[in-house]
């Protein structure tokens, strides 16, 4: 008996030690571990479709459509100077399928069929407080055209042109390379990623496979000068080229597309902030495709701007937030020339009221209105030359 009673006093001690050693490693790996996620649900309800159906050519009436999206992020904070990070995400519905515009009406939109994606996995080093580098699969806008007030489609403005600048050839996230120098004064951030080339080149076979052709490289400064005490404020200016990603509108020949810009918010008080943003790209090439109302047209816009304000009140919460913007999408020249259509600028303004219901969840109510969709020649096609669209998004964060 008293040789059991050892033999299960050393099976239990060796059981506690394994126990003991399993929970350090699974505290050590438990340790810089974090998990975000977000549920981004949305309706929004058409004034009008310009879009028509396949069999009888009509407009849909007031269509009213639900989108969802789920993202998942995985962060492990190694020490002060290596991160490894995983965003997964998931969604289905796009209201842009029903409203064919220059720039969209619901950035948030992942009509992905529900099929979860890897769309950011990566590593960064920090070599000390100011530099570091970031290697994997990036999002190109995380380092270019950023803002404090428009950024953000799951508690900000909906509509593409108050997210980034549309006329940028970001293309998807993609595997790159990204460099990272950030002081209290100035910020300055340089990228170069794979990103699949967006335009097929008559005569010329498209190979997304080779790294080194059809990067998107960029760099930013951003100027954080102090203009208001204790208030934030940046001022941002980049350039961006995408290599033998674009196309000459004469020729169709195979080129380089370019383009530069601004970026600024500036905090005003404890409760209001405003924003500016314009981007520039070449005129005479093109480098990304929208659908439009009898085909395919590459994207004739070369211009954009927007401005707009953010503020903090109490109505329905404590810690509501209101915003208002307004910007244009201008066509080029030389696109006006290789259609022979005379386009018009088209016009976006956007409305939200965000209701923080609590910390987990805010009900953000929005109004946009478009005029002179896709410059005008909707209405030359039958379709209206301006349209309201209301949207209620539904934001859960855990």
């Amino acid at each position: 008996m008293k040789k059991l009673a050892v033999a299960a006093f050393l099976a239990a001690t060796v059981t506690l030690g394994f126990s003991n050693a399993y929970a350090a490693e699974a505290e050590s790996l438990l340790e810089g571990l974090s998990i975000n996620g977000g549920i981004t649900l949305i309706l929004q309800s058409l004034q009008k479709s310009n879009v028509s159906t396949a069999t009888d050519g009509l407009f849909y009436e007031t269509p009213t459509i639900g989108s969802y999206s789920v993202d998942l992020e995985i962060e492990k904070k190694f020490d002060d100077n290596n991160t490894a990070f995983l965003h997964l995400e998931t969604g289905t519905g796009d209201a842009n399928s029903r409203f064919t515009a220059f720039s969209g009406i619901n950035r948030d939109a992942d009509d992905s069929g529900n099929q979860v994606s890897v769309t950011e996995a990566w590593f960064e080093h920090k070599f000390n407080d100011a530099f570091g580098m970031t290697f994997g699969v990036i999002d190109p806008t995380s380092s270019l055209d950023d803002n404090a007030y428009a950024n953000d489609e799951t508690s900000q403005f909906l509509g593409d042109i108050f997210r980034n600048a549309p006329v940028i050839s970001f293309g998807d996230n993609a595997i790159g390379l990204k460099a990272v120098y950030e002081t209290d004064f100035i910020d300055v951030a340089a990228q170069y990623l794979n990103v699949e080339n967006t335009v097929e080149i008559p005569g010329e076979e498209v190979n997304n496979d080779d790294i080194t052709r059809h990067g998107f490289v960029s760099a930013e400064v951003n100027f954080k000068p102090g203009f208001i005490e204790d208030m934030e404020g940046n001022y941002r200016v980049y350039v961006w080229g995408l290599l033998d990603g674009g196309m000459k509108w004469e020729d169709g020949e195979k080129t380089t597309d370019y383009g530069f810009g601004v970026s600024i918010d500036q905090q005003l008080s404890d409760i209001f902030g405003v924003f500016a943003r314009y981007s520039w790209k070449r005129d005479d090439a093109v480098s990304s495709a929208i659908s439009t109302l009898d085909g395919d047209y590459e994207s004739p816009c070369n211009q954009t701007w927007s401005i707009g304000a953010q503020a903090k009140i109490k109505a329905l919460g404590d810690e509501d937030i209101i915003g208002l913007a307004f910007g244009q999408m201008m066509v080029s020249d030389k696109a006006k020339d290789a259609y022979g259509l005379d386009f018009k600028a088209e016009d976006h303004l956007e409305v939200y009221y965000s209701w923080n219901i609590s910390d987990y969840l805010a009900v953000t109510p929005s109004i946009q209105y478009v005029n002179n969709i896709c410059g005008g020649m909707s209405e030359e096609q039958g379709a209206d030359n301006s349209a309201f669209v209301g949207s209620i998004r539904m934001q859960i964060g855990f």
